[in-house]
């Protein structure tokens, strides 16, 4: 059973950062100080749980610099992928959004998730460019 809460004791910071090790450090070949950065101490952190197993993360902040409103750091485990997870994560960073009255989410998507953002509403804004060694896309949704 598909469990998503907001990561709040020590363990569950822990156990985020281990999955983002494990996607994005290890999978998709980012180097670890490209990985984890001054965000990471704000952000409201989720953790889906596949009975007690951690099994996808995102993460929701706001950036001072910016004056903009994050979504990042989503990932899923590759055995869970394709079945929704990925969808409740940015349904659940959304919900936690409005609940703030935040007007618009901005979020940096890989060129090959463009179509997921897509399905939920999102729109590019600007042109592709390489980051971590990984083409991304700006995006935004406005509430």
């Amino acid at each position: 059973m598909i469990k998503i809460i907001q990561a709040k004791t020590k363990l569950e910071l822990v156990q985020v950062r281990n999955l983002r090790i494990k996607i994005f450090v290890i999978e998709q070949q980012i180097p670890w100080r490209w990985e984890f950065d001054i965000h990471d101490d704000s952000a409201i952190h989720l953790i889906v749980l596949n009975s007690n197993e951690i099994v996808g993360t995102g993460r929701f902040y706001y950036d001072n610099d910016l004056g903009d409103y994050k979504l990042g750091r989503m990932a899923v485990l590759n055995n869970f992928r394709s079945q929704g997870i990925g969808s409740k994560i940015l349904i659940k960073i959304e919900e936690i959004a409005k609940k703030k009255n935040v007007p618009k989410i901005i979020l940096e998507a890989q060129a090959d998730k463009l179509d997921f953002y897509f399905k939920h509403g999102y729109k590019i804004h600007g042109d592709k460019y390489l980051m971590d060694g990984i083409y991304h896309n700006k995006m935004f949704k406005e509430f």
